[in-house]
């Protein structure tokens, strides 16, 4: 019997981090994107403990909110990058009220810790999820935060 595999999203505002993220989680990746910025979609995958992760990356900009619903169908956890020195967005919030009503798993990353060390706070974030301190440009926090939600994803199963 095969293993199953797991289906992760890395979603955010524009510019939060997203793209950093996966480049840090994954070895090969295949992204599309304009003058450095996501358009469509980021992929990659890994293996951790055994079993094959597949890691998607949406676009941050409110235009592109229909490509994040593709991404998300059959998702089983989600990684949503805060830019900690902005806070949490508009574009955060709907991502955010989303997860929360469709019960999926996530771990927030309060990334750019190293421009701005502040811990991100807001009323939608769903009690008891983990706010993992990031530098993705670095991978400071990434792989702890990754396996954080990998056993989430794992204990609700």
């Amino acid at each position: 019997m095969r293993k199953k595999e797991i289906k992760i999203v890395v979603l955010g505002s524009y510019n939060s981090g997203k793209t950093s993220t996966l480049e840090n989680i994954c070895q090969k990746k295949a992204n599309i994107e304009y003058n450095g910025t996501t358009i469509a979609l980021d992929y990659g995958n890994t293996i951790i403990e055994g079993e094959k992760i597949h890691i998607f990356g949406s676009p941050g900009q409110e235009r592109f909110e229909f490509m994040r619903e593709i991404l998300s169908q059959g998702l089983d956890g989600a990684i949503v990058v805060i830019d900690s020195s902005n806070g949490i967005s508009n574009v955060d919030e709907t991502i955010l009220h989303k997860l929360n009503i469709k019960d999926v798993p996530y771990v927030l990353f309060a990334n750019k810790q190293d421009i701005s060390p502040n811990i991100v706070e807001h009323h939608i974030i769903k009690p008891g999820t983990p706010i993992i301190p990031t530098v993705a440009t670095s991978g400071v926090g990434v792989g702890e935060g990754l396996l954080t939600l990998i056993h989430i994803i794992k204990n609700k199963n």
